[in-house]
């Protein structure tokens, strides 16, 4: 009776020792690693995504645009997109570990049709990203906007489960929750209070975010025990191929954005500011009643980063805004954001990435 028993044990063994080595992961895996960025400006590309036809097999891009894809050994035609952007699909001959950085262009065609498709069945239980919006800043600036100011708060109460606290109020209401349980993060560092006037307009210049998350349920750990939401706000990097400048007056506030490369590809810069001008305005034609009397906010964003080599990265943001509000002598109240953020990527290997934040 033992002797049979070793025997089937035997023959287990082997069955799963075959098993294992035919299996194609064991014929030696290989990374492929690297950026996605967009080759006009240097902005590192969010949620861009990397697939491998042949093997179906594929992964997306971190908030710093760092992708690592791990396959067997073999030829392989690999798919970079990214909405809005052309495609790029090279063949990469994978016998080593390698890294590969791609740059893709805006796509600017004109379509002739719309083309919907649906997601498959029990996707939204079964992503690990469940609850997870994703708000293009471009679509933003496309919607209508009050009085002329873009505001991300307003527009993202347009997604499913978030309402706002009616007009004159910022104050989000996700799934039932209140607006003290909403987390608001720009750049790691955490909103506290994030309106200008009294609420009818947000701290957030859209001239100086590049990406919105919007978690309203699932949150990760790493955001922390908020109950109903966190939204998680990215400024861009700075142009890292050319210096510009953007800005706009608008009927409340005007900006001015300047950013651009001070050692091409390597280190860049982004300064972003507004401020609203109505009293500056009323004294300069003579309007008695703002003589004496001064109501206006500002924001300004600051950010720079720096690639030491391919293995790291320094992130420095900083923000500050303020609300200023005097009537004569007896009257006066200000309040406002002050944070900044220090950053540091590191790459351990092509399949270990790293950031540290303070």
């Amino acid at each position: 009776m033992m002797f049979r028993k070793q025997k089937t044990m035997k023959q287990l063994i082997t069955i799963l020792l075959l098993l294992t080595l035919s299996f194609p992961g064991f014929a030696g895996l290989v990374t492929l690693s690297g950026y996605l960025k967009d080759k006009a400006n240097g902005e590192a590309l969010i949620g861009a995504t990397v697939y491998i036809p042949a093997i179906k097999t594929g992964v997306i891009t971190n908030p710093y645009g760092f992708y690592s894809i791990s396959v067997p050994q073999g030829d392989y035609s690999v798919t970079f997109s990214y909405i809005g952007y052309q495609s790029q699909s090279p063949t990469i001959v994978l016998n080593e570990s390698k890294q590969l950085n791609m740059l893709l262009e805006e796509d600017s065609k004109q379509i002739d049709e719309v083309v919907i498709t649906g997601e498959k069945k029990n996707r939204n239980v079964e992503s690990l990203q469940m609850s997870m919006e994703k708000v293009q800043v471009k679509m933003i600036k496309k919607l209508p906007s009050f009085m002329g100011e873009v505001d991300i708060l307003k527009s993202i109460t347009l997604l499913p489960g978030i309402q706002n606290g009616g007009e004159g109020s910022s104050g989000l209401y996700v799934r039932g929750g209140g607006p003290d349980e909403n987390l608001m993060i720009l750049d790691e560092a955490p909103v506290y209070n994030a309106s200008h006037l009294l609420g009818f307009f947000s701290v957030f210049n859209s001239d100086a975010i590049k990406d919105v998350q919007v978690y309203k349920g699932g949150i990760p750990a790493e955001y922390g025990g908020k109950a109903s939401s966190v939204i998680d706000i990215r400024m861009k990097d700075g142009n890292s191929q050319q210096l510009g400048m953007s800005g706009g007056i608008g009927n409340i506030s005007s900006r001015l954005t300047v950013e651009g490369p001070i050692i091409k590809d390597k280190w860049s810069f982004i300064v972003s500011g507004r401020r609203t001008y109505a009293d500056v305005l009323g004294k300069a034609i003579g309007i008695e009643e703002l003589q004496d009397n001064q109501l206006y906010f500002y924001d300004l964003n600051l950010k720079t980063n720096i690639q030491i080599n391919d293995k790291n990265r320094i992130y420095l943001s900083a923000y500050t805004g303020d609300d200023y509000f005097k009537s004569g002598e007896s009257i006066y109240m200000r309040w406002g954001n002050l944070t900044s953020t220090a950053r540091w990527n590191h790459l351990f290997s092509n399949k270990l990435f790293s950031n540290t934040s303070l």
